[in-house]
């Protein structure tokens, strides 16, 4: 699952490869880091918000930006989320879950 932000203009996140639970990232279009239009786009979409080189991803809000899924889907995006957790990517109260970013089309 990729969160792409486009770069310029409206930078409206948007979920990409729904169906691949094998990963989380998101994809800034910017050729180089510019962490503060990243931390705009996703802060005004209610989508996560940049914490040092990462950014945390409101789970409620992937699960909706992912479009309709179904029950399969679902039960594969909670065990993406069971994953992270193992790994202490996944925010104490369970609504935030941690991405790394890749920067360039």
């Amino acid at each position: 699952m990729v969160v792409y932000v486009p770069d310029g203009g409206p930078a409206v996140p948007q979920v990409c490869r729904a169906e691949d639970l094998s990963a989380l990232s998101v994809r800034a279009a910017a050729e180089s880091p510019r962490w503060g239009l990243l931390s705009r786009a996703l802060g005004a979409a209610g989508a996560g918000e940049v914490a040092g080189d990462h950014v945390w991803l409101d789970v409620s809000w992937l699960r909706s930006a992912a479009g309709d899924r179904d029950q399969d889907w679902h039960d594969g995006f909670t065990r993406m989320l069971d994953h992270a957790a193992r790994q202490g990517w996944v925010s104490a109260d369970g609504g935030r879950v941690r991405a790394h970013v890749e920067w360039g089309r």
